[in-house]
C-alpha cells in the first residue's frame, strides 16, 4: 500500500461498530441476518436504527411520546435474535437518510447496512432515494443487502476502472474479507469502434488494460495479490459486470464511488448507480475519501 496515500479509519482492519438501518419489518430480515453474521465474524458491535418518517405531532403529550407496543415487541424480538452482537437500539423520528448518517457518526460506526425488497431499494421508490442519498453522502461504506445470508462472502468481485476510487474499494475488500477470493473486474470498449473497427484494435486494448492492471496492483502487498484474479471483458461495464456476477452467482460486489468537496456535495457515477439497482448480488459501496 502506498505510503503517500491517506487511508480512512474504516480501512484499518475490520469494522468494530456496524449500524443496521431497518424499519423492523420482515422485509429487512436479509439485511439483519447479514449484519449479524458480519458482526459475529468480526467481533463487532451491531447497533440498530429505526427511523419513523416525519415529526412527532406537537399536540401529543410528552408522556405519550414513548415507543409503541409494536416497536417495543419488535425490539425484544430482534434482541433475542441478535443476543450476542446487538448494542444500542435507537428509535428516531425525522428524515431517514439524515438520521442514519447522524447516528452512524455519533456511534462511530465503520459500516452502514441496509436492505432491499421486491428488487427496489427498501421496497419503495421513495425509500430508494434514501439509499441513494446514503451512498452519496456517507463517509463510511454502505452495504446494500439483496440476498439471503446463507454463507460468508467467499467470492467477491471488485469493479475497477483503475482509478484511485476503485483502488479504495479494492483495499476495503482485501482488509475486510481476508479469506475471500477477490476478482478484479474491468470492462473496456474500443474508442470510435464504428470507424476504427473492433478486431484490429482488440489485442491492443487488451494489452493496454493488462498494463494498467499491473500499475494498479503495483503497491498491493504480495500476499494480497495472490488472492486476486483479473477478469477482463469487452463491452459496456454495467451489462458485462451484471452478467458475470449472475453467471458466477457471486454474493458480493464492491463498487467505488467518487467524492468531491464544496457546495456541490458528492457524486456517484452513473454506472455505479445503475449497478446498485441491477446487480443481483449484495453491493458494498465504498466512497473515496475527500482529499
Amino acid at each position: 500500500m502506498s505510503a503517500t496515500r491517506t487511508d480512512p479509519a474504516w480501512q484499518n482492519g475490520t469494522p468494530k461498530r456496524i449500524l443496521l438501518a431497518t424499519d423492523l419489518s420482515s422485509r429487512c430480515d436479509r439485511a439483519q441476518d447479514r449484519a449479524a453474521r458480519l458482526a459475529e465474524d468480526w467481533g463487532a458491535t451491531l447497533h440498530l436504527l429505526n427511523v419513523i418518517p416525519g415529526k412527532e405531532p406537537p399536540e401529543v403529550p410528552s408522556w405519550r411520546r414513548s415507543q409503541s407496543e409494536a416497536v417495543q415487541a419488535a425490539e425484544r424480538h430482534i434482541r433475542a435474535d441478535l443476543q450476542g452482537t446487538l448494542g444500542e437500539v435507537v428509535i428516531e423520528r425525522g428524515e431517514p437518510a439524515e438520521a442514519i448518517l447522524r447516528q452512524a457518526a455519533a456511534l462511530d460506526c465503520q459500516l452502514i447496512v441496509t436492505g432491499v425488497a421486491r428488487d427496489e431499494m427498501m421496497g419503495r421508490a421513495a425509500v430508494g432515494r434514501i439509499v441513494e442519498h446514503l451512498v452519496q453522502q456517507s463517509p463510511v461504506p454502505v452495504l446494500v443487502v439483496k440476498r439471503r445470508a446463507r454463507r460468508d462472502y467467499g467470492e467477491v468481485v471488485v469493479a475497477t476502472d483503475f482509478s484511485p476510487t476503485s483502488r479504495h474499494a479494492l483495499d476495503c475488500a482485501l482488509a475486510w474479507l481476508p479469506e475471500a477470493a477477490v476478482t478484479l473486474f474491468h470492462a473496456f470498449q474500443i474508442p470510435f469502434e464504428g470507424i476504427l473497427g473492433r478486431d484490429a484494435h482488440m489485442a491492443e486494448m487488451r494489452q493496454l488494460a493488462a498494463t494498467d492492471q499491473e500499475d494498479f496492483l503495483a503497491t498491493v502487498p504480495e500476499a494480497a495479490r495472490a488472492r486476486i484474479q483479473f477478469m477482463l471483458k469487452y463491452g459496456p461495464a454495467d451489462a458485462q459486470l451484471a452478467r458475470y456476477v449472475a453467471d458466477r452467482e457471486v454474493n458480493l460486489t464492491v463498487l467505488g464511488t467518487q467524492g468531491r468537496s464544496g457546495l456541490a456535495g458528492f457524486l456517484v457515477g452513473s454506472v455505479a448507480k445503475r449497478l446498485l439497482a441491477c446487480l443481483p448480488s449484495d453491493v458494498l459501496m465504498v466512497r473515496q475519501p475527500r482529499a
